[in-house]
């Protein structure tokens, strides 16, 4: 009986114990809330505004002054490491966005890349 609880004991402890995750969401923007299809709903060439994609994707990485800018860069990464019974389960998202403005502020052109 003794065995038994014991045995039972040490299973709980080792099915919990394999179970872990290593998570880090510090580089992650407003980027990682869309899917590639997603975004490309959202931008559409000739016709999406300056405004729109600042409202949907928050402010650009790459310029202290962006209203000015031509060229937009988004950036997002998440590393998302774990570990279940004992195998390694690897979901990592790194994402980026380029968005190239015309000069009455509507898109010319973008590309997305995810990895």
């Amino acid at each position: 009986m003794k065995w038994g609880r014991l045995i039972l004991t040490g299973s709980i402890f080792a099915l919990v114990s394999s179970c872990a995750a290593n998570v880090d969401r510090t580089k992650e923007t407003r980027l990682s809330d869309y899917s590639e299809k997603e975004i490309k709903q959202k931008l559409v060439p000739e016709v999406t505004s300056r405004k729109e994609v600042l409202l949907t994707f928050g402010t650009p990485i790459n310029s202290v002054n962006y209203n000015n800018a031509k060229r937009w860069e988004y950036y997002s990464k998440i590393v998302d490491r774990r570990i279940y019974f004992l195998i390694p389960l690897i979901n990592d998202r790194e994402q980026s966005l380029t968005v190239d403005f015309s000069d009455k502020g509507i898109i010319t052109a973008y590309h997305y890349d995810e990895k």
